[in-house]
């Protein structure tokens, strides 16, 4: 009889371990998941779209201009600047960066590959977006920023935290409300958050 009591302890004790390996885990992603969706119910979602520079690989450019996106009385200029001879630089791509979704969509900028004659530089606004307003600053009205986020957890609680794999750029986030950005293909780094888009119509 003693011997019976004491197998039935080391099974409730061995099946008590088991449902612990298995419900800990669970209630540690369920405690992640619930943090995650906070600030979600809570924080209101942004309203500014976001511009971003994307470079792609370095290489001996055919270009003989060196590009610098600003924001001057709320146009976004293009200032072009002559490169260095026979050097490796990388392509910029400018991107707005649908803010709820984290969508890109890359502007065409149709820049020239040289400087005009005599000129030591040259500064064009960027057409594609010249209707819209642009609002230079890191942050947004609405208090949303950019951040980097070059790593990523392994699985559902990297998704959950916006944290970034291959071909995310960053996030746009505030008071835990993380929208992370993808990048359409091919891979790309070097990003630089340049200015934030007014809605349109805000006008």
């Amino acid at each position: 009889m003693d011997q019976q009591k004491t197998s039935d302890a080391f099974r409730l004790r061995d099946s008590a371990f088991l449902i612990a390996a298995v419900a800990l885990p669970l209630a540690v992603v369920a405690l992640f998941l619930l943090a995650a969706a906070i600030p979600r119910w809570t924080v209101a979602p942004p309203a500014y779209d976001l511009l971003v520079r994307a470079d792609g690989a370095y290489r001996q450019a055919a270009s003989q201009v060196v590009v610098t996106f600003r924001v001057r009385d709320g146009r976004l200029e293009a200032a072009l600047l002559p490169g260095a001879p026979n050097a490796y630089q990388a392509e910029p791509s400018l991107f707005a960066v649908d803010s709820r979704t984290g969508e890109a969509r890359e502007i065409p900028l149709n820049l020239p590959s040289t400087l005009p004659p005599g000129a030591s530089s040259q500064t064009i606004v960027v057409a594609a977006i010249a209707g819209r307003r642009v609002l230079d600053g890191p942050r947004a009205p609405d208090g949303y920023n950019f951040e980097h986020r070059y790593s990523r957890g392994p699985g559902l609680i990297g998704d959950v935290f916006g944290m970034s794999g291959q071909g995310a750029a960053g996030a746009i986030v505030k008071d835990g409300r993380v929208v992370p950005i993808e990048l359409p293909p091919p891979h790309r780094y070097a990003v630089e958050a340049i200015g934030w888009l007014e809605p349109e119509g805000s006008r």
